[in-house]
């Protein structure tokens, strides 16, 4: 049977959510980087396609413009009549230049301004176009280019498409760069799910663990407890009979004070082990947490004293109603603050911040101290039964007051604080449904 140090030092199972979320970056890195290489990869493939349609329409003219006809500009203006009569989806405009720049035919003319425009994409009319050159050689000899006294020598050869023609490419682009779009966000939604969902079954698997263990040690505890209890007040019980029976200044005093302290001590531990094994149900009422805490902060004056600790409540006297409770609540701050004390032997600050959550309906107090803080443990380890850093502590006063604040529908948590020492937050609903 395991003792109670090793229910102490369980440790709920853990999952490696560092390794989880770094394997899920670097997926959705990876999907995002895939997205824009392919949105990359399918625009410069509009690009191409563009370009080979353009090509093909201008190498079918050039190869149907041979011999004389060639340098004829009425030869041109009906080959292009015919193209964009055939093609007139895809073709805005098609024209032929001479040496000098000159437009010598053309079909399409309400686009002239991109006549003269760079090859590429341009906007013209409104309309988004693909413009495509192809050089042309003459071939011709000497006195060639002459017709109806014009000297003609085609030299350059444009055609502007519809980038339209293109389109499928550009919304497949963009239909691929949507879909890894979506299946980033839902893989970081699901992970998110997945992540909160694991994390509240571990809890709730190690909150079971320790329920099964702490059922079987609670039962054996109150066991004990009860035997113990029984002998130990009729041993303090003698012994302090017999100090009253000696003389003051007898040398057996010390020894019987010592006794007494002790069997004390024990009783308290008993005490504590059936409260813990048997927590008794709660009386809920209406009272006041404001006026409750500096009842508790009136009873451990001597203790506050005599350790020069200065225990402040904030935010003054205000009235602050909850219905709960009121012995339960009075029992955790009492664990809560004892420990604070006990951590500062050589003096200190205790500073109590209340406020409440309307939106959650809660109670926060948050309960700060100047002591050494955590020290790098785990804050969880100080809530399992028996686990101290006191030479005479139980280990009972905080497994305790976390029991009740569950059973009372709120929570108690410590962590260090940011200035140095520890907090504990103390969270309570407003009001018992």
């Amino acid at each position: 049977m395991k003792n109670a140090s090793d229910t102490g030092r369980r440790r709920p199972s853990t999952f490696p959510t560092g390794a989880f979320v770094v394997i899920v970056a670097v997926v959705c890195v990876g999907l995002a980087v895939s997205a824009g290489y392919d949105f990359v990869r399918l625009t410069r493939l509009r690009v191409e396609y563009l370009r080979n349609s353009a090509a093909q329409i201008v190498s079918n003219m050039d190869s149907q413009a041979r011999g004389p006809r060639r340098s004829d500009p009425d030869f041109w203006q009906s080959l292009f009549a015919e193209s964009i009569g055939v093609r007139g989806s895809e073709v805005a405009f098609e024209a032929v230049f001479d040496e000098s720049g000159q437009v010598v035919a053309s079909q399409g003319d309400r686009f002239a301004p991109a006549f003269a425009a760079t090859p590429g994409f341009v906007r013209s009319q409104g309309t988004e176009l693909y413009l495509y050159d192809l050089p042309l050689r003459t071939g011709m000899g000497p006195g060639a280019g002459m017709s109806m006294g014009h000297r003609m020598a085609p030299r350059l050869l444009r055609i502007g498409l519809y980038a339209s023609t293109a389109d499928f490419i550009r919304w497949q682009a963009l239909v691929h760069l949507a879909i890894n779009g979506v299946a980033v966000v839902t893989l970081f939604f699901l992970s998110r799910y997945f992540l909160r969902t694991l994390n509240r079954f571990l809890q709730l698997k190690a909150r079971e663990d320790s329920e099964r263990h702490l059922a079987a040690l609670g039962s054996m505890a109150a066991t004990l407890a009860h035997e113990i209890r029984n002998p130990l007040g009729a041993m303090k019980g003698l012994t302090q009979l017999a100090q009253e029976d000696l003389p003051a200044e007898h040398r057996m005093q010390s020894l019987m004070s010592t006794v007494v302290s002790e069997a004390e001590r024990l009783e308290h531990l008993a005490t504590d082990l059936l409260t813990f094994a048997r927590p008794r149900d709660p009386q809920i009422g209406r009272f006041d947490f404001v006026q409750l805490l500096s009842a508790v902060k009136a009873g451990l004056r001597p203790k506050l004293d005599a350790a020069r600790i200065d225990l402040e409540i904030l935010p003054g006297a205000d009235a602050l109603m909850i219905e709960s409770d009121e012995n339960g609540v009075r029992q955790i701050l009492l664990n809560v603050l004892l420990n604070a004390v006990e951590s500062m032997p050589a003096g200190g600050s205790i500073t109590v911040r209340m406020r409440r959550d309307d939106k959650a309906r809660v109670l926060v107090a948050e309960i700060d101290d100047t002591g050494p803080g955590l020290s790098g443990k785990d804050p969880e380890e100080l809530f399992q039964p028996f686990a101290t850093t006191k030479a005479k502590g139980t280990g009972l006063g905080l497994p305790i007051s976390r029991q009740i604040a569950e059973r009372l529908g709120g929570t108690l948590n410590l962590a260090d604080r940011p200035g140095g020492g520890a907090r504990s937050t103390l969270r309570l609903p407003l009001k018992i449904r």
